[in-house]
């Protein structure tokens, strides 16, 4: 219902009319339902309405988030929490999202609220939650298609998976993820999907299992050309895997941290640097 809302603010904020927005789609009773939220429409009817408006699909998605998507609030919530160690609040997010999947029975709270009280524990360094991470699991495990909820949502519960998991769990979703990778919105999610599971694999010692997916990595680095970061990051973990079979790539790794030191990107010069020597620590290289 809340769609109508928007399509309204675009339409008042471009000027256009109503009458030229809905000819031949909606009558003039059915407008100022839909407009107040107080009704839907079809999809077919929803996207000549998008045409009409001169909008992507896209561009549509970011705004109506903008406007009070749920799902973003609550990522948002709980990122800022985990990062400020702020458990209470975290408890608070549980609280709510269990709250509205009670409400709504939509099964993404539940994954929600499983994936915040991971985090808690993490936090607590205690262990008591199994059967929430079965709960995100299983359901991973048991789609045969996944979309860019499912890539986000494996992305971010990755630290709590085993190797052997996370192998499987990828496999599964491989052909999928080759599809997503075509598509704008998904393929930067993809990189950073593998960013992570190599990350993981390194610190693991799992050097030949880290390399299939630094190879799957750069099947889609044509499809993230114009993102600086991604490109920089394949770069930085080429030369992290060359520095573990003694091949001298620290000049590499230096030039990649100058690169986010000159864009101000402290923290992330600052990580590159951290996991650098955390590798040479790891791996004995002198």
């Amino acid at each position: 219902m809340h769609v109508g809302k928007v399509i309204r603010d675009i339409r008042i904020n471009k000027n256009i009319p109503s009458n030229k927005v809905y000819k031949n789609i909606l009558s003039r009773p059915a407008i100022a339902k839909f407009e107040k939220g107080l009704s839907d429409t079809t999809v077919e009817k929803f996207f000549k309405i998008l045409n009409v408006l001169n909008i992507t699909l896209e561009e549509f998605e970011v705004i109506y988030k903008n406007a009070g998507n749920k799902d973003l609030l609550y990522t948002r919530k709980y990122i800022e929490a985990y990062y400020k160690k702020n458990v209470a609040a975290l408890k608070q997010i549980a609280f709510d999202v269990k709250k509205e999947y009670l409400e709504t029975g939509n099964e993404k709270f539940r994954h929600y609220q499983a994936l915040v009280l991971l985090l808690i524990e993490e936090l607590n360094g205690t262990n008591k939650c199994r059967e929430e991470l079965d709960v995100i699991q299983n359901y991973l495990m048991n789609c045969n298609s996944w979309g860019y909820y499912e890539v986000t949502l494996f992305t971010n519960t990755l630290s709590f998976y085993s190797n052997e998991l996370i192998d499987l769990v990828y496999s599964r979703a491989m052909n999928t993820l080759l599809i997503l990778k075509n598509l704008k919105r998904y393929r930067n999610e993809v990189a950073l999907m593998l960013f992570n599971i190599l990350e993981i694999k390194i610190v693991s010692k799992k050097v030949s299992s880290a390399k299939f997916y630094l190879t799957e990595l750069n099947n889609i680095k044509l499809d993230v050309v114009d993102n600086m970061y991604i490109q920089a990051m394949i770069k930085y973990f080429t030369a992290i895997l060359d520095l573990i079979d003694g091949k001298y790539q620290e000049d590499v790794v230096f030039k990649i941290a100058e690169m986010f030191e000159f864009l101000g990107l402290d923290s992330k010069k600052s990580q590159c640097l951290s996991f650098y020597n955390k590798v040479k620590t790891l791996y004995s290289i002198a």
